[in-house]
């Protein structure tokens, strides 16, 4: 157990062997934690104080007079020790003035022993009471966990949780979750808790009160924070693991509270695939979500995919992998259904929040994901993210889904060429796939950059991408011989043969769109398969045969 157990100077006073002492300086200072009691002779403590000692001395070292002594004060308030006890008589027959001012000003206890006291007997008993009140607070703390456990076997633990810290330690408890609902334990008005709340809120609350803060966490993830406040005086050591014990416990509540939900939601899965195979109309759609987020009110959805080679291996803790992602979004203003198909997760995200910034917080939710620890743990391999088009129809939502199929599918085809996660942000590449659909694609390619494609297959050439990377530098020939690592006239050699082979005016506004869509086109077929299946489709012969 890490923590140390301490008694007030005050409380020391009280013991037998400290009958005949007397405060004669730094009564202000009695409250003065001790945590353990130092025999010292020294007139030089240097690093020999760890602080919270309570130093006994004879003063047989201190030869030096008052500037001795005084400085010998002003070292321990320096160490931070809680006071300093003297045996007056054998070597010591008063204290200076001077160390007496020095110690009322610091409020640093300095007491004297009037009799001979016998200091193995002083340290005996004060460490044998230490470690008593150690095993007390270990006893305490056991009992507490004990009943902790009991109540998280009982119904609504989180309200008996609040109140048994409230009964335990007598302080006002605060509980806040993400959502921001906050309720406060007290003995208080409604008004004086409401004054606390408000103080709280403005940030004011440690100027009034002593604060304690514990984060209710679970699945690496922060679900709501539980303070306690102190009115008089400051949080104890033991206050605080009272705190922290309960917080693991509300976790503990919280997180079998949500699995629960989470299990009465097993049917969302398979709802969630007839909404995207387009089984379900709007109105039951409505009535369903209604069912599970009474106030659930939207202006935009989208799909969000996520996928990675052996997502199956961890559908056994897929509710645990639900709950961390629910929250997660919930705290962007984004309501989640899941369903976890092969090698992949499938989000419908509605959007609670104003639409315009929809996008942003869907960004920094994913950026979260990648980084979690939730998710790392998992191992997950080719991890990756694509999201759809936003809709604002409920029926729609089927449509983003497809295009969050294939924004993963351009994204895996051609990585280098797209960035974004987003099918909005396809740009060039969603009308590529509309072509394709409808099997022009292939002419296209031929029509613009036939015969490029076949000069480069016949003599191994770099024209395709002499031509991509001369378009792209806006036919700035150094940018473009510098980016292809070639000199300037090995570049003006090749643009003559592309000059021979589509023309001069290849840089006209209308003809270069033309030739960069072609490019881009040839590039996603040709990733979309193989090599000894590419040379087998028509278009590669269609080319050879024509040039």
């Amino acid at each position: 157990m890490n923590f140390e157990v301490k008694l007030s100077v005050n409380e020391i006073l009280k013991n037998k062997h400290f009958a005949s002492a007397k405060v004669l300086a730094g009564k202000g200072g009695l409250d003065r934690l001790v945590r353990w009691v130092h025999v010292m002779e020294v007139d030089s403590i240097e690093s020999l104080l760890n602080g919270n000692e309570l130093i006994l001395s004879t003063g047989v070292g201190w030869k030096g007079g008052e500037n001795t002594f005084t400085s010998l004060i002003q070292q321990s308030i320096d160490a931070n020790a809680a006071g300093l006890c003297i045996e007056l008589g054998t070597y010591i027959s008063e204290i200076p003035e001077a160390a007496l001012q020095l110690a009322n000003t610091n409020d640093f206890p300095l007491i004297v022993f009037q009799k001979k006291v016998r200091f193995i007997d002083i340290t005996q008993e004060l460490h044998s009471l230490l470690i008593k009140k150690h095993y007390r607070i270990l006893t305490d703390l056991e009992d507490y966990s004990n009943r902790l456990n009991q109540l998280l076997l009982s119904a609504n633990p989180q309200q008996r949780i609040l109140h048994l810290i409230h009964e335990h330690l007598k302080l006002t408890v605060l509980y806040i979750t993400n959502q921001g609902e906050i309720e406060i334990i007290s003995k208080k008005e409604r008004a004086e808790e409401e004054k606390i709340i408000q103080l709280f809120k403005s940030n004011n609350i440690s100027k009034h009160m002593s604060v304690a803060h514990q984060s209710v966490q679970a699945l690496n993830q922060t679900f709501a924070d539980l303070f306690v406040f102190s009115e008089s005086g400051s949080i104890t050591e033991f206050e605080s693991l009272i705190l922290d014990r309960s917080a693991i416990a509300l976790a503990q509540s919280l997180l079998r509270e949500l699995y629960i939900e989470e299990q009465r939601k097993t049917k969302e899965a398979e709802w969630v695939r007839r909404w995207l195979e387009g089984e379900n109309s709007a109105e039951q759609i409505q009535k369903y979500l209604s069912e599970l987020e009474p106030n659930l009110k939207s202006n935009t959805y989208t799909v969000l995919l996520c996928k990675a080679d052996n997502i199956e291996k961890v559908s056994s803790e897929f509710n645990y992998i639900k709950i961390y992602c629910r929250s997660m979004f919930e705290q962007k203003g984004i309501f989640l259904l899941t369903d976890i198909g092969k090698n992949q997760i499938i989000f419908i995200l509605i959007n609670k929040w104003k639409k315009e910034d929809f996008k942003r917080r869907i960004q920094e939710g994913i950026e979260i994901l990648k980084n979690s620890d939730s998710f790392k743990k998992y191992r997950f391999s080719d991890f990756s993210f694509s999201v759809g088009k936003f809709v604002t129809n409920l029926n729609e939502v089927r449509n983003s889904y497809t295009s969050a199929k294939e924004t993963m599918n351009i994204r895996e085809k051609i990585p280098n060429e797209l960035n974004s996660i987003f099918y909005e942000d396809l740009y060039i590449f969603r009308m590529v796939l509309a072509a394709h659909d409808q099997g022009i694609l292939n002419e296209f390619i031929t029509d613009y950059i036939g015969p490029v494609i076949s000069q480069d297959q016949q003599n191994s050439g770099e024209l395709l991408k002499t031509l991509k990377t001369y378009l792209q530098c806006k036919g700035a020939k150094k940018e473009t011989a510098e980016q292809l690592h070639i000199v300037r006239q090995t570049l003006y050699h090749r643009l003559e043969k592309l000059y021979e082979l589509i023309g001069r005016d290849f840089m006209d506004p209308y003809k270069r769109q033309a030739i960069e869509v072609a490019i881009s086109s040839y590039e996603y077929i040709s990733a979309s398969q193989s090599k000894s299946e590419y040379e087998n489709t028509t278009f590669p012969r269609v080319v050879n045969r024509l040039y």
